[in-house]
């Protein structure tokens, strides 16, 4: 396996895994915190690459692009899981 795929996976596997633990509350939530950020992360690398967006490259990772990717979809994952009197 490629490292740069290691390295994205390592820093998506992070960021899911923060973001359930300050925004999380069940245990079935880590997973679909865990996916989102891969997925997102993982969308925001071919966005970058496909746009040309190198900003804050990590070896041959635009790590700019792949951040906002995951955040994206980490906060969407969190809209649709919060309950609505929470919002």
């Amino acid at each position: 396996m490629s490292p740069s795929i290691i390295l994205s996976l390592t820093i998506a596997t992070a960021l899911g895994s923060g973001f359930h633990a300050i925004l999380g509350r069940r245990l079935w939530q880590w997973p679909v915190y865990w996916a989102s950020a891969v997925a997102g992360f993982f969308l925001g690398y071919i966005g970058g690459v496909a746009l040309g967006i190198e900003a804050l490259p990590l070896g041959s990772i635009p790590l700019f692009s792949s951040l906002t990717g995951a955040f994206l979809l980490l906060g969407l994952a969190w809209y649709f899981m919060v309950p609505s009197a929470a919002r």
